[in-house]
């Protein structure tokens, strides 16, 4: 068999690792399960931990997949839940909290961001990397307003932060 060329890639080191992984990592990872398990049970919309199995004896391309598919539904799930709460601070007139998940460069807009209920359709979101991700959405604001705002994201070290938002009003 081929080995990575380690110093340690031998069997006895192999044995070492999975004893290792049995004893410390996987007692970790059924807590975690259950801490999931009875965040569900006590939470009508469910657990906000997401424990996620991803099988490693395929090729290294398909694992690398599924963990990649995995992250970005942790990315996604992150930055649509900042949007969210931007989209609150909107409707509630929250100018600070509006700034807070704002980069700095965001000016309040009153004609979009003013303390009107708006509904949301047709969202989507394009996962950049780990740090920056794309969402966008219709956004009807009043009977006769209508625009299609894609919002750009980026994390940071205090979280997911709206840098950049485009709008096309629709007729």
């Amino acid at each position: 068999a081929e080995t990575s060329g380690r110093s340690d890639d031998n069997l006895d080191s192999a044995r070492r690792r999975f004893d290792t992984f049995r004893k410390q990592t996987e007692p970790v990872v059924r807590a975690l399960e259950r801490v999931e398990d009875l965040q569900a049970e006590e939470n009508s919309e469910g657990s906000q931990l997401s424990i996620v199995n991803i099988d490693g004896t395929g090729t290294v391309e398909e694992v690398w997949k599924a963990t990649e598919a995995a992250m970005d539904a942790y990315v996604k799930n992150d930055v649509l839940t900042a949007n969210s709460n931007l989209l609150k601070a909107i409707v509630e007139g929250d100018i600070e909290k509006f700034a807070d998940l704002c980069d700095g460069k965001l000016e309040v807009d009153p004609i979009y961001e003013g303390p009107n209920k708006s509904t949301i359709s047709d969202a989507e979101v394009s996962v950049q990397s780990g740090t920056k991700a794309v969402v966008s959405y219709t956004r009807k604001i009043k009977d006769d307003l209508s625009v299609r705002e894609t919002r750009e994201w980026n994390h940071g070290p205090k979280g997911w932060k709206c840098g950049s938002v485009l709008r096309e009003e629709l007729s």
